[in-house]
């Protein structure tokens, strides 16, 4: 039974090792390492007497290598574990969310319009090559400098995608295909009409900041919502984001 215990410590105490590393450079760093361990134990099997001294050398300091080395690592992990070991995916959720709203009202106060697309079970791989790929972490000052007016990347949608780790921007300058003119009321533009085509064709959720009214809207399943404050904004985001388990579409290898 003991051993039992054991064996389950271990082994949770190495999956969480795993998620805290996975999509940083300190899984690269790990693989290095596992590199090194399978020469050290060739040069033993062969007898290479001096390249198993060099490597004996390395592993006699081999906890002082790996303190120096993951020391960011380390101390992210015992900060999650003094706050609560197990909801590492719930906080990081809450982040984005935070920062999709921090970065829709912040395009609101300046008077810019925008579409962020949160990419959901649908992959939207497809809609990438329209646009400019890229790799870059969500944050209120990328999304002011993808949509600012006199930027080349304002028009069209930046593509999100959200995994354990938290958000990151793999899209702008995205074309979105657009609703039938009368799939929504007059008074609402292209900007909403792409929103909404989207929405139509796939599962995606798609935030959208309106540059004349100074409106967020959300579009979900065809549809197009009322306007939100920020308060009501957080609680639609919460609760349409509280099925994403983690990992998003295609692209659940990214992270931050």
């Amino acid at each position: 039974m003991l051993d039992a215990i054991d064996i389950a410590l271990v082994a949770v105490v190495i999956y969480y090792v795993l998620r805290l590393i996975r999509g940083t450079r300190a899984e690269q760093m790990l693989i290095g390492i596992a590199v090194v361990l399978v020469v050290y134990e060739l040069a033993r099997i062969f007898n290479l007497v001096t390249v198993e001294w060099i490597f004996s050398q390395f592993f006699s300091v081999f906890i002082v290598v790996m303190v120096v080395l993951f020391q960011h690592e380390i101390r992210r992990g015992l900060m999650r574990v003094a706050v609560n070991p197990l909801a590492s995916g719930t906080s990081a959720k809450d982040v984005v969310v935070d920062l999709l709203i921090e970065s829709a009202m912040s395009l609101v106060h300046r008077g810019w319009g925008g579409l962020l697309v949160i990419e959901r079970e649908t992959g939207l791989k497809h809609l990438y090559e329209s646009g400019v790929e890229m790799d870059v972490a969500l944050r209120p000052d990328i999304v002011q400098a993808i949509f600012c007016p006199e930027a080349p990347m304002h028009d069209g949608a930046a593509i999100i995608v959200i995994n354990e780790m938290g958000g990151r921007i793999v899209a702008a300058r995205v074309l979105l295909p657009l609703a039938q003119a009368g799939a929504l009321a007059g008074g609402f533009g292209t900007r909403h009409r792409a929103a909404v085509g989207l929405s139509e064709e796939s599962d995606a959720l798609v935030l959208v900041v309106s540059e004349e009214r100074g409106e967020i809207h959300l579009a979900e399943e065809g549809k197009l919502s009322q306007s939100f404050s920020s308060k009501e904004l957080r609680d639609e985001l919460t609760n349409r984001l509280a099925h994403i388990s983690g990992m998003t579409g295609k692209r659940a290898s990214l992270g931050i």
